[in-house]
């Protein structure tokens, strides 16, 4: 079985670009499971549906849960939960203690953020494929180039920013993707209507600035793929 875990901002970004009709029928073509966690559904379901300005994005949501497009990893048994919320907090303590500016630690990721990693590591340990689909820059690059989140936080701050290297192991082996790969896969099987050849452009672009973090050289290739 192949499963894809999606941390929130993924889902909010197709919801909020209307892309969730694309979504459900990637879902069928995907030979495994979407997988979201209890702290990924109280971002995108359980909290906004409490406020008017976000409670149509999160019965959307709601109702992908209700057809099993999405499905909580916890009600399916995959892992012992305990032991999932005992590695979430690990993942938290070890991102959220890694960098530090003027002598304080800086706040890297989230529940959310923590769950899916150890999600994926519990998942990867009883050799089941899997990938996690992250959109925000900073806890994916935490997974891909750790050393570069130093230069990140030093440009973003405006100060010096001290990293203890001992951590990084911790977040290397995981499998990331963005909205915009997954945006890609759909268009390529006919799952994005082919109305004009900038479909595709436009709709890598409208993720683009919807929060997932893509270079303006990477949005621009994607140009000539959609010919």
């Amino acid at each position: 079985m192949k499963y894809l875990i999606f941390d929130s901002g993924s889902i909010i970004n197709f919801t909020t670009n209307s892309l969730l009709s694309v979504f459900e029928n990637l879902k069928k073509e995907f030979n495994g499971e979407f997988l979201i966690t209890k702290a990924i559904k109280h971002e995108v379901v359980d909290h906004p549906i409490k406020v008017k300005r976000f409670e149509w994005g999160a019965l959307r949501v709601q109702e992908l849960i209700n057809k099993g497009i999405l499905k909580e990893a916890e009600k399916l048994n995959l892992v012992n939960n305990d032991e999932l919320r005992k590695r979430a907090k690990k993942f938290m303590d070890l991102a959220n203690n890694s960098y530090f500016a003027r002598n304080k630690p800086l706040h890297l990721i989230d529940e959310g953020e923590a769950e899916v990693l150890a999600l994926s590591q519990m998942l990867t340990e009883k050799k089941h494929d899997n990938a996690v689909v992250i959109d925000e820059r900073t806890a994916r690059v935490l997974c891909e180039k750790p050393e570069n989140i130093q230069k990140l936080l030093k440009k973003k701050l405006h100060t010096n920013v001290k990293a203890d290297t001992s951590s990084f192991k911790h977040f290397l082996g995981f499998k990331i993707i963005r909205s915009t790969e997954l945006a890609y896969v759909a268009y390529k099987k006919g799952l994005i209507r082919k109305t004009d050849k900038k479909v595709l452009e436009a709709v890598i672009y409208a993720l683009k600035f919807g929060g997932c973090s893509i270079s303006e050289k990477e949005a621009r290739t994607y140009r000539t793929m959609g010919r």
